[in-house]
């Protein structure tokens, strides 16, 4: 297989340091960490061509470049660009922050190793993390839009409490929004209060800002409900900082919720999923009209498989039908596990047509051997029921599709029953 790791460079000349930087970031990701001792190699290495980093980490001080060329090498080369360097004096920093590295960070402790392997993982997210800066202020807008870029994310612009809300509705994968106190029409207090009733604070983080020195500003946009507060005079380590803290809350928010709603055994949504989140999706398609149908499966004579090989036997066959419903699952179907050997699957948008030939590719593919072992040879089946799709409620779809699949089980299994006591696909 081709290696999938992305490709980052390091330049530096002490190979303790270049040795626990490469250990420290490799293990942070998917991250493959080329080293060079010195500005001359990393020049010809950018020059060929052929190494396509995303991401530069440079130390300062080289055999051949003391005084941080390599930095100028590095981000002319159009490389986010951080420093990892034991020098440092105010001089010095402030001289390479301008030249608009994404961060500065010393080698004096064992935790800045760990502070640079998480900072690598995020510059990496936010390449595809969506941001919007609403400030009515021209200048103090391109001032912050260009600071956010530098840590690689994409960042969108509103000048008015209702571009917001329009810019929200046309990125709902936006994951941060940074706001002034001072907005035309609108306060920035008032329009997060209105954000708040559609965005939940566990999938969109606000950052209040002002140019004013008021301490009950904090305060105020907490109340709001903003996740954090900054004074636009802040220094570009403490907005990077208090970015990326909003940002990895957010993802590990996400991670355990999906973990939350996932089946471990399978790797399929679980009942949680479907009570959670399959139910508001049905709700939503049932007030505008549109279709949602749900497939009950079942494997056919499970409990006799289980005793004549065996539950490890058992369990592989669910997981093998689990894999076979996700390689033929629709573009916009949701597989869930429902418990033992039954699964589910909701169809939004899916005419009865086109829900009966998925089913049937399904029906008629199931494994015929026990994937943990050659020498337990047998055919599985499935039955199905399918619900008519204009059901009002979640609740009275599964209770449709499960009939089906009691109907389909008492004439004989292997077969797909719809709600309109259509039987099709019987051997």
């Amino acid at each position: 297989m081709p290696d999938q790791k992305k490709s980052i460079l390091l330049v530096e000349d002490a190979n303790f340091f270049a040795r626990i930087t490469v250990s420290e970031i490799e293990r942070a990701g998917p991250y493959h960490v080329t080293t060079v001792k010195t500005y001359a190699q990393a020049k010809e290495i950018l020059d060929e061509g052929k190494l396509k980093p995303f991401l530069a980490l440079v130390d300062l001080t080289l055999p051949d470049a003391p005084d941080g060329e390599v930095v100028d090498l590095t981000i002319d080369a159009g490389l986010p660009t951080i420093v990892f360097s034991g020098r440092f004096d105010q001089r010095t920093r402030r001289s390479i922050l301008k030249k608009g590295i994404v961060d500065y960070v010393l080698k004096d402790s064992p935790a800045s190793l760990g502070y640079l392997g998480g900072l690598v993982n995020r510059v990496d997210r936010n390449f595809s993390t969506k941001v919007l800066l609403i400030d009515d202020s021209s200048k103090a807008r391109a001032f912050l839009k260009k600071r956010l870029q530098l840590y690689c994310l994409n960042v969108l612009t509103a000048t008015s409490g209702q571009n917001v809300l329009e810019v929200l509705q046309q990125h709902p994968d936006i994951k941060l929004l940074i706001i002034d106190d001072s907005l035309p029409g609108a306060s920035g207090f008032e329009m997060i209060t209105q954000i708040r009733r559609t965005h939940s604070a566990n999938t969109l983080a606000v950052i209040g800002i002002s140019s004013k020195d008021d301490p009950a500003l904090t305060a105020k946009f907490l109340k709001s409900g903003a996740n954090d507060f900054l004074k636009k005079s802040c220094t570009p380590e403490e907005l990077l900082l208090r970015v990326s803290q909003n940002l990895n809350q957010l993802d590990r928010i996400a991670e355990l919720t999906e973990m939350a709603h996932r089946d471990p055994m399978t790797g399929l949504f679980n009942r949680r999923h479907l009570y959670d989140v399959v139910d508001k999706l049905h709700g939503s398609q049932a007030q505008a009209g549109r279709e949602m149908r749900y497939a009950m499966i079942d494997i056919d004579r499970f409990k006799q498989i289980n005793d004549k090989f065996g539950h490890e036997t058992g369990d592989n066959l669910i997981i093998s039908v689990a894999h076979r419903i996700s390689d033929l699952l629709p573009c916009n179907g949701v597989a869930i596990r429902i418990g033992g050997d039954e699964f589910c699957v909701a169809l939004p948008d899916t005419d009865e047509p086109t829900a009966k030939q998925f089913l049937s590719e399904l029906r008629s593919s199931m494994p015929v051997t026990d994937p943990g072992n050659d020498e337990h040879t047998f055919a599985p089946t499935i039955s199905v029921g399918l619900s008519s799709g204009s059901e009002d409620t979640l609740v009275s779809a599964l209770r449709v599709a499960d009939r089906c699949l009691y109907r389909a089980k008492k004439s004989g299994r292997n077969r797909v029953v719809t709600s309109s006591a259509m039987t099709i696909d019987v051997d």
